[in-house]
């Protein structure tokens, strides 16, 4: 029996895959904070600039790739965080491809006791776009297979695109050793479909971000006073919550950091909780970063622990690039403005 599928039937899956998938997951979550999180901007030095990189199951034929440069800064005389996100994302064999551009905007909140809190909101727009020249069609399928033949579908001349403007807005409360952040992407919710078709809105995403900081030579009452030029040497458990739509993730884990070297190792998954039925158990993350002179590299890998193996997927790799710029120490202002999380910490100053 011939394998015949109708225009219609094709275009139908082809916007299914593309628009009924969920976001970009990174697994540098602590690299990318921006993405989920608009109250993050800000939250560094002064200036940060960053590229993300990830290759997501590499033994398919067309792996998924996402790249993303950011930028950030902060403007301590009106207590403001300044942030910009640019990102492409090219999926499957039919490469359906994403393009976001957000920016961010943060105020800080100073209390007493050290604490201080960020509202943050971003606007942005999206476009979504399908390139079906790669694609496999009906006429290059018989019983035995795949034909080879060149196909005469008329959907290889047809690329359909859609831009739409994207919400987001998130808090985040913090004191030098410990913060929590919760991030709303995708507020309003906005139809995706390159084609029109209703029903296929983007769910909102939902993200919980915290962690706290142990330093292991530091003195004072939070062990988080260094002597300038010394070593920082911490260890830091942290967790990532995100849900979106009937879908729940989970990463926790913990990094330790030994200047100039981090490492760090995260499980992903929910066992608890099934993904749409099925078991939530999806990977094991180890992660090393090296930190110098204002560059933080790192780079991680995704264990596949799920039915879809890491002998099967090939597991992705992960890398980031940060320069954060040095800038003169003000401490009635810097108490207030960074947290403790990677790359948002003043490691070379004297508190």
């Amino acid at each position: 029996m011939k394998f015949i599928f109708k225009f219609s039937l094709i275009l139908f899956v082809f916007n299914s895959l593309l628009l009924k998938g969920q976001d970009v997951q990174f697994s540098q979550y602590y690299n990318s904070t921006i993405f989920s999180n608009p109250a993050f901007a800000g939250t560094g030095n002064n200036t940060r600039v960053g590229t993300i990189y990830r290759t997501q199951w590499t033994n398919i034929a067309k792996p998924y790739n996402t790249f993303a440069v950011w930028g950030d800064h902060a403007i301590e005389s009106a207590r403001l965080g300044v942030g910009l996100w640019i990102m492409r994302d090219a999926q499957g064999q039919a490469r359906t491809n994403s393009t976001e551009v957000n920016a961010s905007v943060s105020y800080l909140i100073p209390f007493e006791g050290g604490w201080s809190f960020r509202a943050g909101l971003q606007l942005g727009m999206i476009n979504r776009n399908a390139n079906y020249t790669n694609a496999l069609f009906g006429d290059q399928i018989d019983n035995n297979g795949t034909t080879g033949a060149t196909s005469t579908d008329p959907i290889l001349g047809y690329s359909p695109s859609k831009t739409f403007a994207d919400i987001g807005a998130g808090g985040l409360l913090y004191n030098r050793n410990f913060w929590i952040g919760l991030g709303f992407n995708h507020i309003n919710t906005p139809n995706q479909s390159v084609t029109n078709v209703q029903g296929f809105d983007l769910p909102m995403r939902i993200n919980v971000q915290t962690g706290y900081k142990i330093s292991l030579n530091g003195t004072g009452g939070y062990k988080n006073y260094r002597p300038k030029g010394s070593k920082e040497i911490s260890l830091t458990p942290t967790l990532n919550f995100k849900n979106q739509g009937s879908n729940n993730q989970l990463d926790i884990g913990l990094y330790y950091t030994y200047q100039p070297i981090r490492f760090g190792i995260w499980y992903r998954g929910i066992p608890v909780l099934p993904n749409n039925g099925k078991p939530n158990n999806e990977a094991i993350i180890p992660m090393v970063s090296f930190i110098q002179k204002g560059f933080t590299f790192t780079y991680s890998y995704d264990y596949t622990i799920s039915s879809l193996t890491t002998k099967q997927s090939g597991g992705s790799h992960e890398l980031s690039l940060i320069y954060e710029f040095r800038v003169p120490y003000k401490k009635s202002k810097a108490n207030h403005r960074t947290i403790p999380c990677p790359n948002f910490e003043r490691s070379y100053e004297h508190y």
